[in-house]
């Protein structure tokens, strides 16, 4: 099966040199991957059933135009992102917001987020390109890049390594029935989550 791109990423052929679906290990807590579209809701599913409870969700949103203009000093200083959370979740509540904004999360070519447990601290990290890390204390979680058919290699190839002056990705916001990822602190500042903090990209 061909590798599947976001919605709000366009990737030329170059980019994609050597990318595919794959996974690697380091340490004993630490899974790099990078996977193809449609595997991405299927590992947060099942992933976070790994997580001990109670849960967190945390969302990183970039920062619009005009917060930028009070943050950045000069042009070469790096654009920043807020770090939304909802902490204390049932795995219920968790499988919930993944069924809601799974499809808007995933697609959005600008959000990165992911769900960790509250307990332990490990967590379940999607970011840019559709590379997503995970961080556990031991190896229960490589059963499940297997199962979803990922390759283990010793090191992953990402479309940032591929990347070059003339040939770098485009990443867009998507919008999804009417909502994009931006309304979702909004929809869920009565359920808890909150701004924690404002970082550096």
């Amino acid at each position: 099966m061909s590798f599947q791109l976001i919605e709000g990423v366009v990737l030329g052929e170059a980019a994609l040199k050597g990318v595919k679906t794959a996974y690697s290990v380091s340490g004993d807590n630490m899974i790099d991957s990078v996977l193809s579209a449609e595997l991405i809701r299927p590992l947060l599913e099942r992933g976070v059933k790994l997580l001990p409870e109670p849960h967190f969700f945390f969302l990183e949103l970039p920062c619009t135009e005009e917060e930028e203009k009070s943050l950045r000093k000069s042009k070469s200083d790096p654009t920043h992102y807020k770090v939304y959370y909802l902490d204390n979740c049932t795995e219920p509540v968790t499988q919930a917001l993944i069924k809601r904004y799974g499809e808007l999360l995933i697609n959005d070519g600008l959000t990165r987020f992911g769900f960790g447990s509250n307990q332990t601290s490990e967590e379940i990290y999607v970011l840019d390109y559709q590379q997503v890390q995970v961080y556990a204390d031991d190896g229960r979680f490589v059963p499940l890049f297997e199962e979803l058919g990922a390759e283990r290699v010793q090191t992953v190839i990402t479309p940032w390594d591929n990347f070059t002056p003339d040939n770098a990705g485009v990443s867009l916001a998507v919008e999804s029935e009417g909502e994009t990822t931006d309304m979702i602190p909004v929809n869920l500042a009565d359920e808890g989550m909150y701004l924690a903090e404002t970082r550096s990209n």
